[in-house]
């Protein structure tokens, strides 16, 4: 009986110890430093970037999900965003190719098991067909990095052709400023990630592989039913002279 009470007590001392010593470790731990906004020069060439989503209609867009014969869509607009629906997996990808390219956006994830996703280097089939899976193209998720090599022959996670040059947290419900960098004919990309949107991003994901690049279309993945995902702000430069992220400012 006195050994129960001696472990007893031992046990409560060593619980409160840890109490009281929380509040201690919470103190030196340093607080996490404020989002810088970006500049005004770097805003302002933002804004300039043409749009490639209007936020009104998904016109220059094409849209496809395994179950399209629901009749049910996978993205409509909704309060100027482009929203998709939790229909099913699918994709919705521009009605133009592209190869060098700076896209910014806006995004956030509402819910569901997997992070959204963006796709590039990607393949157009033939007229009549029905799309490719993930475009065969490459992934980027976002805003926390994550990716997959759905080139044909291949179909998983890759291996040092993707890199992560930072780890971020970011809260997927919340929105996020986001900004992709790529160059088909180097067979890179290169993203930054900021939130709230206007301040300064962090590159957290690059991917380089030479005879992985081609020319076309880029688009947005559904990986799986019951996600729901938002875009806007969809903005595009083509050729950009500036071979650097925009919104990773110095």
């Amino acid at each position: 009986m006195k050994t129960k009470k001696i472990c007893r007590t031992f046990v409560t001392s060593a619980v409160v110890g840890l109490l009281m010593l929380g509040p201690a470790l919470a103190a030196d731990k340093p607080p996490a430093a404020p989002a810088v906004p970006l500049t005004k020069a770097t805003l302002e060439t933002i804004e300039k970037l043409p749009l490639i989503f209007d936020g009104k209609t998904l016109d220059g867009w094409i849209q496809f999900h395994r179950n399209a014969t629901n009749g049910i869509p996978g993205w409509v607009v909704k309060d100027g965003a482009m929203a998709s629906t939790g229909a099913d997996r699918g994709i919705i990808y521009t009605a133009k190719d592209y190869g060098h390219f700076r896209l910014l956006f806006n995004m956030r994830h509402l819910s569901g098991n997997h992070q959204a996703a963006v796709l590039f280097f990607g393949t157009r089939s033939q007229a009549g067909e029905k799309p490719l899976d993930a475009l065969a193209g490459i992934q980027f998720q976002v805003p926390n990095g994550g990716h997959w090599d759905y080139r044909p022959g291949h179909n998983n996670k890759g291996g040092s052709e993707f890199t992560s040059p930072a780890k971020t947290r970011f809260d997927p419900k919340e929105w996020s400023q986001v900004e992709i960098l790529v160059d088909a004919a180097k067979g890179t990309a290169r993203m930054a990630v900021a939130q709230p949107v206007g301040t300064k991003a962090i590159e957290n994901h690059s991917f380089k592989l030479p005879e992985a690049g081609k020319v076309g279309p880029i688009g947005w993945q559904i990986h799986n039913a019951n996600l729901f995902d938002e875009y806007k702000d969809v903005r595009m430069e083509v050729n950009p002279t500036d071979d650097r992220l925009l919104t990773v400012e110095p």
